[in-house]
């Protein structure tokens, strides 16, 4: 097969970027080159050529030689502006940014079947794993019954901190924040959001399923105490943040994120600091798990080169199961037994607990063990997140 050489137009230099100039430079392949960069904030030291540099995203996009945009700002409308104009420059596109591929998904399916070019996105989902086209090349054409795990290392670096290190969340974020795992602003790791941008890249291909970003519940692990490591620890499971999409019934799915109990049978329980793991439940091949770096700048410039490469082949996601989907719908009944850990100020009946089977009070909070079904957490989330109120999964097989 001839391969296509590759002339790329990068859009952001940081961690990510420099990541993808690094592996480039280390692995010296042929017929791919990065041949102009494209930057925020002029001044700013960079350890790369000036002519390279350029501020103005024209220069890029409507140079005819330039035909593959690797795109790795943080802004979701900026960077859909770009890869949406490139697309239809007829620029193929590889993207590490899950949030803009979340929030824009149906279009730019439709993008990918107006201009023929590709659109792939490897780095977006699970660092280092290559998830993504083993979901959809080795299992596009066998069912899948649930896929879950951990997915964002910023988050496991933290609790792996707290669990093991006895840390305090203020400190072993800070400690992420220093390392480059987590940004000055960690919002979208520790409340959850970016592993639900993550799953629904996963479910797309997974499932067949394109579900919105606001219409899928997720918890994070700021409101994460020693109490809560503690009552973890004395049932001998670990605490992980598990983004969750389980098969319920014949064309329903369940779809959240939340942190959850694990015990050392499961695979998930020994991941630890800023590593990811993926669990699929298939039909005919059963349990499947991966595991691999999920933060930081080799990681993902790891993936986005085997983009890169797979692009030199010509390769396009097929979307298997996105193409056959007929009518499956987003299963919101179900009932979750869960952990709540919320301060005294705020008594056990307002919590849209259906059953209790335990609550202890100490000084300062309620702890309560119950089930409540999905569609009532996703209607109280915002308040309980207020409200400083923490939430995770129980695992099944949980005994008083």
């Amino acid at each position: 097969m001839i391969k296509q050489t590759l002339n790329i137009g990068l859009f952001g230099l940081g961690v990510v970027g420099k990541g993808l100039l690094d592996v480039l430079q280390n692995s010296n392949l042929p017929g791919i080159a990065v041949k102009k960069i494209c930057v925020k904030t002029p001044g700013k030291p960079r350890e790369v050529a000036p002519e390279k540099l350029t501020f103005n995203a024209s220069d890029i996009l409507d140079d005819p030689s330039i035909n593959v945009v690797v795109e790795t700002i943080s802004g979701s409308e900026d960077a859909f502006h770009i890869v949406s104009r490139a697309m239809r420059k007829g620029k193929h596109v590889v993207t590490a940014n899950k949030k803009m591929v979340a929030d824009n998904f149906s279009q730019l399916l439709d993008l990918q079947d107006e201009t023929g070019v590709s659109l792939l996105y490897e780095s977006a989902a699970c660092g280092g794993i290559p998830i993504v086209r083993t979901i959809e090349e080795h299992f596009g054409s066998e069912p899948m019954e649930q896929i879950s795990g951990i997915f964002n290392g910023t988050s496991n670096f933290i609790l792996s901190k707290m669990f093991r290190d006895r840390l305090d969340f203020a400190v072993a974020l800070k400690q992420a924040q220093d390392l480059g795992f987590a940004e000055l602003d960690p919002s979208s790791d520790v409340d959850g959001l970016d592993a639900k941008y993550k799953l629904i890249l996963l479910t797309a291909h997974s499932h067949g399923v394109v579900a919105s970003p606001e219409t899928i519940l997720h918890f994070g692990i700021r409101h994460l105490r020693t109490a809560d490591i503690e009552f973890a620890r004395q049932q001998g499971l670990k605490i992980k943040l598990l983004p969750v999409c389980k098969r319920t019934g014949t064309n329903k799915l369940a779809l959240y994120v939340m942190p959850g109990l694990v015990g050392e049978k499961d695979g998930l329980y020994h991941v630890e600091d800023e590593f990811n793991g993926v669990q699929l439940n298939t039909a005919y091949s059963g349990r499947q798990f991966f595991s691999g770096r999920g933060a930081g700048g080799f990681p993902t410039g790891s993936a986005l080169l085997s983009d890169l490469v797979s692009l030199q082949r010509g390769y396009r996601y097929p979307y298997q199961k996105h193409r056959l989907n007929g009518h499956t719908l987003l299963d919101e009944d179900i009932a979750l037994r869960v952990y709540a850990r919320a301060p005294r100020t705020i008594l056990p009946e307002i919590l849209p607990f259906d059953t209790m089977e335990y609550a202890e009070q100490s000084a300062g909070h309620h702890c309560i063990i119950g089930e409540i079904k999905l569609k009532n957490l996703r209607k109280q989330r915002e308040y309980l997140h207020e409200q400083g109120v923490f939430i995770m999964r129980m695992p099944q097989d949980f005994e008083n």
